[in-house]
């Protein structure tokens, strides 16, 4: 099957699919047998649709697509399906056939700069509900930028791990500062969803930011965030050293800035999230913060590393509720018998949550930072 047949309404559509790798695909199955949300025909129905030259008739299906990359990851072919399907969410996006969920996520996203809608100026009031000094760039100089991101700022599920971030900042006495109520949306799961206009706009208003203020280091909690900022943004503004909060935690650590003093003796089993995983191949470095806490013990789940399960926020899921894969994966949280569920995203803490509270699992989902803190405060 060398040679597509092509609706002349979507030529260029399917040259450009084709470029991405998806002519490599020979149907074997596999994604379809990995997928998180397949009912056993998807992706591999949509690619076979695609190579038809039938785009119209699955642009709609396109949409169960994670953008979790398992597909690509173990694709024997190099087929890239899931980029198929963020070119199919960019036609849907531009032709306006979206879902609602994912219409009101944008549209948030465009008018207040956040998936919720929240006004943008509430976006600094985690830093009054919180009783701790938070800097911010309008204090004096700073040397890293710390990014917030949406769900540390406004989600109340997060705002307890952005509070114990901002103590652990103080008490290791970095010299950090934050955007407050001029922060945006990074526009990172915008780019997944394909709406690239908005994206193009988030990140000019963002790089703007970074000028402003001098800006030369960043790190950020988020996944979401540090993907778009070491993926995106540097390919148009090379200059500026991005890093995971986690990054920034481990060396605190290691300098002896912090000490895990106190012990933690739970079984905890960690959830690798996507773009902390398989979009930027770090996955021994939570695992590494998690075993330096004494008391600790870490199992791990069949699925772990690259063969991680979704959580399902990503790709403006995060607006949706409970997704089916966020369940499969707290059953095998539970099925190795851990206590605690650590995560090291935003998005993954609250979609876990929401099916441990579905399934009434005895489980608890912790950040790594809240683990850490623990130990570092006792508390």
């Amino acid at each position: 099957m060398d040679t597509l047949e092509v609706s002349s309404s979507y030529e260029n559509v399917i040259e450009e699919i084709k470029i991405n790798g998806l002519i490599m695909c020979y149907q074997c199955g596999n994604c379809s047998g990995l997928c998180p949300v397949s009912n056993g025909n998807f992706p591999r129905k949509v690619i076979l649709y695609i190579r038809w030259g039938m785009i119209e008739k699955v642009l709609e299906e396109a949409w169960l697509c994670l953008q979790c990359k398992l597909c690509d990851e173990f694709c024997p072919r190099i087929a890239n399906p899931s980029s198929a399907m963020s070119i199919l969410k960019r036609i849907s996006v531009e032709e306006g056939k979206v879902p609602i969920h994912i219409g009101e996520f944008l549209m948030n996203i465009y008018r207040r700069r956040n998936p919720w809608g929240y006004s943008s100026a509430k976006r600094g009031e985690w830093m009054r509900k919180i009783d701790v000094k938070v800097k911010t760039v309008k204090d004096g100089e700073f040397e890293w930028l710390w990014y917030v991101g949406c769900a540390n700022s406004f989600d109340s599920r997060v705002i307890g791990v952005t509070e114990k971030i901002a103590r652990i900042l103080n008490y290791a006495d970095l010299n950090y500062a934050v955007l407050g109520r001029e922060e945006g949306c990074c526009g990172n799961d915008v780019k997944r969803i394909g709406e690239e206009g908005l994206f193009e706009l988030l990140m000019e208003e963002n790089l703007k930011r970074f000028k402003k203020y001098g800006v030369n280091k960043i790190f950020t909690h988020s996944p979401h965030c540090y993907n778009t900022f070491k993926n995106d943004y540097m390919l148009k503004y090379s200059n500026i050293d991005v890093k995971l909060f986690l990054e920034v935690l481990y060396d605190l650590i290691e300098s002896g800035k912090i000490e895990l003093k106190h012990e933690l003796n739970e079984v905890v089993t960690f959830h690798d999230s996507c773009f902390l995983g398989r979009y930027n191949g770090i996955y021994e470095l939570p695992r590494e913060i998690l075993r330096s806490i004494p008391g600790l013990k870490l199992v791990e789940m069949p699925s772990n590393r690259r063969m991680s399960i979704c959580c399902g926020g990503g790709c403006g899921n995060i607006v949706a509720g409970e997704v089916q894969s966020a369940i499969l994966r707290v059953r095998e949280a539970m099925n190795v018998n851990a206590k605690i569920l650590a995560v090291s995203c935003p998005f993954c803490k609250i979609m876990l949550e929401e099916a441990v509270k579905s399934v009434n699992g005895n489980l608890r989902v912790m950040d790594v930072v809240e683990l850490v803190y623990h130990s570092v405060f006792g508390v």
